[in-house]
């Protein structure tokens, strides 16, 4: 007899944001990148939270009054090195038809200022999507998260005005090693509409909902697809960004499993209808107790990338391999009350 009550350990979401850039840097002993990202959304608040990139793998973080980060589930690099409101004036941060216009200032911990500005004066151009490498240098993760920039492109050299400053030190800006549409550019990249989703961050409790044999369940921030009484698809509700994790064979109940029984399917996530990387799951069950294992087995293969950008990505291979090194590994306790652990670890850390 199936269940009436369907449990699931897959719990998928979003994390909104504007825009972004991210600029590296050569030759400094202290830092090797600075990344504004802009906000305006109920989850993280409105303005500016800007990331500097240490040579020692920390990450210290600045942030305007009315930003809020989620240190729970935010993790970067080797880690947070600190983290302090700040004033940001200028704040000014858009992406029109010629590209980027930035300006920011603030002082950092050592009560240096620290100024970036970066202006393009290109004509429009056809702008790209991007899977942004940005869960490679995460040694402990604490979700997978897939951050899909699109509207994403590469600041042109010609005509840019780009400086950067900590103090009276200067900052060097990389040069990207090859040419976009015949052009040189800095190592400095922006998107305009990144579509960023999550997978399982720390839960103490699976999903717990009613069972339907098919339609759509909306709850907990989620809209969840039926078809003969299994999910074959999770969307984070008022997701105008069309992220979803979908399983093709259809997901069962855990409480449906057999004692006993290995079960294995397969899941993808996509953005867009574009699959950005997917893998295998494996269900266990042992009296009240259900072993899982999500497997990230799905390279990111990119798609419509011009040949200068397929080409890098193909000799480097990290930012086409990164989300494979992932899987998460944690149980499921089906006595009364519930309960759910396990964590995110990362293949050869």
């Amino acid at each position: 007899m199936k269940s009436k009550t369907f449990v699931m350990p897959f719990i998928v979401g979003t994390e909104p944001m504007k825009r972004l850039l991210i600029a590296d840097f050569e030759n400094d002993n202290e830092y090797t990148a600075i990344e504004p990202q802009l906000f305006d959304d109920e989850i993280n608040g409105k303005g500016l939270r800007i990331l500097v990139y240490r040579t020692d793998k920390f990450v210290d973080i600045y942030h305007q009054k009315g930003v809020r980060i989620n240190q729970e589930t935010f993790c970067i690099g080797e880690g947070i090195g600190v983290l302090q409101e700040k004033i940001i004036e200028p704040d000014l941060f858009q992406i029109n038809q010629n590209g980027v216009d930035l300006h920011v200032a603030f002082r950092d911990k050592k009560d240096r200022l620290i100024e970036m500005r970066v202006k393009e004066s290109a004509t429009s151009k056809k702008r790209l999507s991007f899977l942004a490498p940005v869960g490679n240098d995460i040694k402990h993760p604490k979700q997978l998260f897939l951050a899909y920039m699109k509207d994403f492109d590469f600041v042109l050299k010609n005509n840019t005005v780009f400086y950067a400053k900590v103090g009276n030190r200067n900052l060097k800006p990389s040069n990207f090693p090859l040419l976009r549409n015949g052009k040189k550019v800095f190592f400095a990249r922006y998107s305009n509409n990144p579509e960023v989703g999550t997978i399982n961050p720390p839960m103490k409790l699976p999903l717990v909902l009613d069972s339907v044999k098919s339609g759509l369940v909306e709850t907990a921030g989620l809209s969840i697809q039926f078809r003969e009484e299994k999910v074959i698809s999770i969307k984070p509700e008022g997701n105008d960004k069309n992220i979803s994790v979908e399983f093709p064979d259809g997901m069962p109940n855990l409480l449906d499993l057999q004692e006993g029984t290995d079960y294995e399917g397969k899941w993808m996530y996509k953005t867009d209808n574009h699959i950005i990387t997917g893998g295998t799951y494996n269900f266990l069950k042992i009296g009240e107790k259900i072993d899982v294992q999500i497997n990230v087995a799905r390279k990111w293969i990119p798609q419509n990338l011009p040949i200068f950008l397929n080409l890098f990505t193909f000799f480097v291979k990290t930012f086409r391999n990164w989300p494979a090194t992932y899987f998460w590994k944690g149980r499921v306790d089906l006595s009364d009350g519930m309960a759910m652990s396990g964590e995110w670890y990362r293949t050869g850390a």
